[in-house]
């Protein structure tokens, strides 16, 4: 239930206890419209949890989760204006430019996908990355690109980089083929379910701590504040899609269900909303074309850039998940 002056979310569940090292009393800094959480047991046997927020929201999603873990998600959604700013940042984000990582696929020893009269996807896609970064300039973004030039840059360098330059939208930009020449069209994916916990695997592996303000050192909070920064960022990253996928499409043909899931690689950084475009397929003669003429990628480039203007003013959703 959602209750004001000042504005929170509390989540009770009857016939439980929190089980956690440090007791059953404590609290935390959140991520996003949650600025802070506390739990505490109940009379009659009920666990609260009590999430403090930065704004008025909304519940925008509640599901029960069964298996091993059971468990309780909620998505809550800022009741910003549609067109208004967002009044919070993640914990990590500095006040100033957004900042835009845009990363062109392969590069150097690896061409990525070679079209029927040899236009290689490292070239167009590095192409698209320049024309994108100069519009993006143009509208005052701070941007940053993974390579510049025909270079080979491993994939966990791409992730790694996007974090480093504290990334507030990664763009990977990638052409595509298929057997199949028919196919065409452009196709924007984001993380999907499997990445996402593909993701939280890797955060130690690859040495990928998070900022979790003041939360405090304990492996099961922090699982919980990851797993919500996860969320909030597979959100954010579905409404950049979302928000993508009309405008390509006014310069560009699109596959059917062209918003798709899965578990790339560049996709797996949980604190920085991701998508990864698939402008075409270079195994299409008309696509080959429309990707090797200059002014179809600066086309696409105006487009992607007017759906990032359109992200940055847009409703943000985030995720709490207890």
């Amino acid at each position: 239930m959602f209750l004001t002056t000042p504005d929170r979310f509390v989540i009770d569940v009857d016939d439980a206890r929190w089980a956690l090292p440090q007791g059953g009393t404590g609290s935390g800094a959140g991520v996003g419209v949650v600025n802070r959480y506390r739990f505490a047991p109940r009379e009659g046997g009920v666990a609260r949890l009590v999430l403090d927020l930065a704004a008025p929201s909304r519940l925008a999603r509640q599901e029960r989760v069964g298996g091993d873990q059971p468990s309780l998600v909620f998505d809550l959604a800022a009741n910003t204006p549609l067109g208004a700013p967002a009044p919070v940042q993640a914990p990590g984000r500095n006040p100033g430019p957004r900042v835009v990582v845009i990363d062109a696929g392969h590069g150097g020893r690896d061409p990525g996908a070679i079209g029927a009269t040899g236009v290689l996807e490292k070239d167009v896609v590095l192409d698209a990355a320049l024309q994108l970064r100069q519009a993006l300039r143009a509208r005052g973004y701070h941007v940053a690109l993974t390579r510049d030039s025909d270079r080979f840059v491993p994939l966990e360098e791409r992730v790694r980089f996007a974090r480093a330059q504290g990334g507030d939208l990664f763009i990977s930009l990638h052409a595509d083929s298929h057997t199949n020449s028919e196919s065409r069209g452009a196709a924007v994916y984001t993380l999907s379910e499997r990445g996402a916990s593909r993701a939280q695997g890797l955060i130690a592996a690859q040495d990928w701590d998070l900022d979790l303000g003041e939360a405090p050192h304990d492996a099961a909070v922090g699982d919980i504040l990851v797993d919500l920064t996860q969320r909030e960022t597979t959100n954010r990253s579905a409404q950049f899609a979302q928000a993508l996928l009309p405008r390509l499409g006014q310069v560009s043909p699109l596959l059917s269900n062209s918003h798709r899931n899965a578990g790339f690689f560049v996709l797996l950084a949980p604190d920085v909303p991701a998508v990864l475009v698939e402008t075409g397929f270079l195994s299409n003669a008309a696509d080959e074309r429309r990707l090797a003429d200059p002014r179809a990628r600066a086309a696409m480039a105006e487009a992607m850039a007017g759906a990032v203007d359109s992200y940055f003013s847009g409703q943000q959703l985030y995720a709490a998940r207890a």
